[in-house]
C-alpha cells in the first residue's frame, strides 16, 4: 500500500507538469495560435478577415487576456468556414481559453500528491493532519481562481465572494472585541474610514493627484505607496487613533463603551468631511484613481492571513487572558491579568485589522468617501458576528458570506415586480427586499440564539467523529 501511494503520488506529479507545459506554450504564444488559425493567410485577400485577425493579435501583444478571449471568439465564430480548426489548433484555443483554471487545476494536483506522499511516509500521523489543512486550502484558493475565470470577474457571484471575504475579516476582527474579549464596541465603521482613507491617499498615482484633489491645488501628499506597503500602513492608522481613543474609553463599561466607541465613529467620519482637511481627505469629495486589485484571490489571501495571524493571537497566552476578561474580570485580575493593558491590546489590534479590511473595501469600491463610513455599516458587522456566534471565527467567515449573498444576491428579485400572466405577484416591489431579509434574520437568531456556529470552531476530526457515528448507527 506503501509503494501504491508513492507511485501514485509521482505518477499525478508527473501528469501536472505536463499539463502546465502543454499549457504555458499556449499561454506564452497567443500570437502563434492566433496565426496558426490562417495558415494558409486568407487574411491578404480579405480586408474583413484581416482586420478580425489583427484586432485579436493586438489585444494580444497588449496582454489584455480577456478581451483577446472575446475578439478570438469573434474571429472564429465569422470566419469558422475559412479558418483551419482542425484538432491541434482546436486543442491550443482550448489550452488558451482555459489555461489559467488547468494550471490551477495542476497545483491541486501536486498538493494532492504531496499530502498523498506525506501520508505514505508519516507512519506516526505527525503531519497527516497539516498536509490535509494544506490541500484543504490550496483547493480554496485554486476554486476561486478557477471560478472567477468561468464566471468572469465582474459577475455577481465574484462580487459577492469578493465582498464576503472583506467582511468576513472585519467581522472576526470585531468578533475578537466583542466576542473573544468582551467589549461592547461599535466604533468598526469609524476604523474602517481612517483604513480606507489612508490607503486611497497614498496610493493615488502623481500624475492623478491634480484630478482628484482639483479643488485644493494637487492636494498636500505628493508621493505614491505600493498597495501592499499602503495596506499595512492603512493597519496601523487604524491601530493609532485607537491606542489614542482607548486611554479615556476603554475605562468604561458596556452601555457606555458602546455609546463612546459609536460616538469616535460618527466624530471621525464628520471631520474627515471638513474642509480644513481637504488638501489631505479632499474633503466632502470622492477619493478616486487609487491602486485597486484585478482578482478575487488578492482579496482572499489578505483576509485568510490576517484571520490566520487573528486565530494564533486567540490561541495564545494572549487570546486565554482576552477569555478570561470576557468570563469575569474579577477572577482574571485576582489572576494577576492585567486588565487595562488586555484589553487595550485588544481593542488596538481590533482596529488594525479593521483599518486592513476599510482599505480592501476601498478597493473593491474603486472609490472612497466618508459619508458612506456610517453607523449601520458597524450594525451590519455586529449582526454578522451575532448570527455566526459570538467567540466563533469559523461563524463570523460563514456568516459574512451568507450575509452578503443573501442581502444583495439571492433575495434582489424580491425588489422587482413579477407577473404570472395577467396576475401582479403583490407585494414585490422595490424595498420588499429588505423586509424579507430582516424576517429571515429574526428566525435564524430564534432557531439559533448563540448563532450558527455558537462558540464552535469548523475541525476536520469532530468531522470525522459525526460522520463515523453515523455509519456505527445505520450498522447497528
Amino acid at each position: 500500500m506503501k509503494a501504491f501511494k508513492i507511485i501514485l503520488s509521482l505518477l499525478l506529479v508527473a501528469s501536472a507538469v505536463a499539463l502546465i507545459v502543454f499549457v504555458g506554450g499556449a499561454l506564452g504564444n497567443p500570437d502563434d495560435v492566433i496565426a496558426r488559425l490562417d495558415a494558409d493567410n486568407l487574411a491578404a485577400t480579405d480586408s474583413k478577415l484581416q482586420k478580425a485577425r489583427d484586432r485579436a493579435l493586438e489585444s494580444a501583444q497588449a496582454g489584455d487576456r480577456e478581451k483577446t478571449l472575446r475578439n478570438i471568439d469573434r474571429y472564429v465564430e465569422g470566419f469558422g468556414d475559412q479558418l483551419e480548426l482542425g484538432g491541434q489548433n482546436r486543442l491550443d484555443l482550448f489550452f488558451y481559453r482555459h489555461g489559467p483554471s488547468l494550471i490551477a487545476v495542476s497545483i491541486v494536483v501536486i498538493v494532492a500528491a504531496a499530502a498523498l506522499l506525506v501520508s505514505a511516509l508519516d507512519s506516526r500521523g505527525r503531519y497527516r493532519k497539516a498536509a490535509i489543512y494544506a490541500l484543504l486550502i490550496v483547493l480554496l484558493y485554486a476554486g476561486i481562481y478557477i471560478v472567477e475565470n468561468l464566471a468572469g470577474a465582474s459577475s455577481m457571484l465574484m462580487t459577492v465572494l469578493k465582498k464576503g471575504a472583506i467582511y468576513a475579516l472585519i467581522a472576526v476582527s470585531l468578533n475578537l472585541l466583542n466576542g473573544f474579549t468582551g467589549l461592547f464596541s461599535l466604533g468598526q465603521a469609524g476604523f474602517m474610514l481612517i483604513g480606507a482613507y489612508t490607503y486611497a491617499i497614498f496610493t493615488i498615482a502623481t500624475e492623478n493627484r491634480a484630478q482628484v484633489y482639483q479643488y485644493y491645488n494637487g492636494g498636500l501628499v505628493q508621493f505614491s505607496l505600493p498597495p501592499l506597503v499602503a495596506l499595512v500602513l492603512a493597519g496601523l492608522a487604524a491601530a493609532f487613533f485607537a491606542s489614542l481613543v482607548g486611554l479615556p474609553v476603554l475605562r468604561l463599561k458596556s452601555d457606555y463603551l458602546a455609546i463612546a466607541t459609536l460616538g469616535f465613529a460618527e466624530i471621525i467620519r464628520a471631520i474627515f468631511q471638513y474642509d480644513g482637511l481637504g488638501p489631505l481627505t479632499n474633503g466632502s469629495n470622492l477619493l478616486r484613481k487609487f491602486a485597486t486589485f484585478d482578482s478575487a484571490l488578492f482579496p482572499f489571501a489578505v483576509a485568510g492571513v490576517c484571520i490566520a495571524l487573528i486565530a494564533m493571537l486567540i490561541h495564545s497566552t494572549y487570546g486565554r487572558a482576552f477569555k478570561a476578561i470576557r468570563d469575569d474580570e474579577v477572577a482574571a485580575e485576582a489572576m494577576g491579568i492585567n486588565l487595562f493593558r488586555h484589553k487595550q491590546m485588544a481593542f488596538v489590534i481590533s482596529s488594525f485589522f479593521a483599518g486592513v479590511g476599510g482599505a480592501l473595501l476601498a478597493m473593491f469600491q474603486t472609490t472612497v468617501q466618508a459619508s458612506a463610513f456610517k453607523s449601520s455599516m458597524t450594525y451590519e458587522l455586529l449582526l454578522i458576528v451575532v448570527i455566526g456566534g459570538m467567540g466563533s471565527i469559523t461563524g463570523s467567515v460563514l456568516a459574512s458570506f451568507l450575509f452578503i449573498a443573501s442581502s444583495e444576491w439571492w433575495l434582489r428579485f424580491l425588489d422587482n415586480t413579477q407577473m404570472i400572466g395577467d396576475f401582479q405577484v403583490p407585494l414585490l416591489r422595490s424595498g420588499f427586499r429588505m423586509v424579507v431579509f430582516s424576517a429571515i434574520i429574526m428566525v435564524v437568531v430564534l432557531f439559533y440564539r448563540r448563532g450558527i456556529m455558537g462558540d464552535k470552531e469548523f475541525s476536520l476530526k469532530r468531522l470525522s467523529q459525526r460522520f463515523r457515528r453515523k455509519g456505527e448507527s445505520r450498522n447497528a
